[in-house]
């Protein structure tokens, strides 16, 4: 954690490449020819679309690996050799808006032009909502979501339960973010829907959360595949508590809706806690935002104004905007064009102290209960 700033987590890259390594029998033969190359998804398109010509990441994303050094943006080879990796099989770390090499994505283009820009997705949306600043805040809300604060040009540790991670590297200027990643927020309304089949679209859980008992006390702690940030208690599973006999459809809805905005907030305060900047707001971003009284009951729950742009994919915006302003397309001004919608507060701070609390205990439950079951196997 102390070179790569992340804990560790099969989240991240390097375990999964080692595993690759360790049950792909092509990927061992590939490491002892000397021929195998590993990436993410970004070095895998820059590849493609020069032709082979580039095999190349950026350092936002190369941060995520759990490979690379903070400090030096460059691989680290402690750290690849303790996952039982080569740095000479990964790619060529450059800064977010280098020139990747140029494509005419195979023919359809009549010309080539420059690949300017590459970005992780969380970086990508930090960097489109003009959060340029320390102190300044994105909520990426996915399958999974991201908590991301800019803390400027120095990798300070990372309060408990937190990442420090890279936010970009832009000109040869590497700026730097305190994240939390977690596991299920979104996806958590597919589960709703697909399986539990208590709606028939995710757009109806506004209306169906709003009919809910506002005395009932059901929480559900998503922790399907484990609870990230910022717990990292990977062996914990789901639970659905507090149901009262009159616990029905809208108030297990509700529950659902309510566990997203719960686990940011948790984010939020471990970074207000243990000493970065205080927020005055938090921009979002993501298809969920659509959804009204999630971004009212987030904004309640923060005590904050919860800002929604009125595009929903800040990461690809963030990426065209840094390849624009490259090429000499667009100057920094072009980060005006974003319009944004504010919720603000309206829940007491009795109320807000209450729901919290039960959902901490509702937590405190999922842990402790992960943790005994480690014990008892491993004693």
């Amino acid at each position: 954690r102390a070179t790569t700033g992340l804990p560790l987590s099969p989240y991240f890259t390097a375990s999964k490449l080692a595993w690759i390594l360790e049950n792909v029998p092509a990927a061992r033969e590939a490491a002892s020819r000397g021929t195998l190359r590993c990436g993410t998804m970004d070095s895998w398109l820059v590849y493609h679309l020069t032709g082979g010509a580039v095999f190349a990441t950026d350092a936002s994303n190369a941060s995520r690996t759990q490979l690379m050094d903070l400090r030096t943006l460059r691989w680290d080879p402690a750290t690849c050799g303790a996952f039982g990796l080569s740095p000479d099989w990964l790619p060529e770390i450059r800064d977010s808006n280098a020139r990747f090499g140029d494509t005419d994505l195979g023919g359809l283009l009549p010309a080539r032009v420059p690949i300017h820009a590459v970005f992780g997705d969380s970086h990508g949306a930090l960097y489109g909502q003009g959060c340029h600043a320390p102190g300044m805040a994105k909520a990426t809300y996915g399958t999974g979501s991201s908590v991301m604060m800019n803390i400027g040009r120095t990798p300070a540790p990372g309060p408990s339960g937190l990442a420090t991670s890279l936010a970009w590297s832009l000109d040869g200027v590497a700026e730097y973010v305190l994240e939390g990643n977690l596991n299920y927020t979104g996806a958590v309304m597919r589960w709703v829907v697909d399986d539990l089949k208590l709606l028939a679209s995710s757009r109806e859980a506004a209306a169906v959360a709003a009919m809910a008992d506002p005395e009932d006390g059901t929480y559900l702690v998503p922790a399907f595949t484990g609870l990230g940030a910022p717990y990292w208690e990977s062996s914990a599973r789901a639970v659905l508590c507090g149901m009262g006999r009159r616990t029905g459809r809208a108030e297990i809805v509700r529950a659902a809706e309510d566990c997203i905005a719960y686990q940011i907030a948790d984010v939020v305060r471990r970074m207000d806690e243990e000493g970065a900047v205080a927020l005055t707001e938090l921009r979002v971003d993501g298809g969920p935002t659509r959804d009204a009284y999630l971004m009212q009951f987030q904004s309640d729950l923060l005590g904050l104004p919860v800002q929604v742009p009125d595009t929903e994919e800040l990461s690809g915006l963030g990426a065209a905007y840094a390849a624009g302003i490259a090429a000499g397309l667009y100057e920094g001004t072009v980060f005006d064009r974003i319009h944004r919608t504010a919720y603000v507060p309206g829940m007491t701070h009795e109320l807000r102290k209450r729901k919290l609390a039960g959902w901490q205990a509702a937590v405190d439950l999922v842990v402790g209960d992960a943790r005994r079951r480690k014990q008892e196997e491993h004693p």
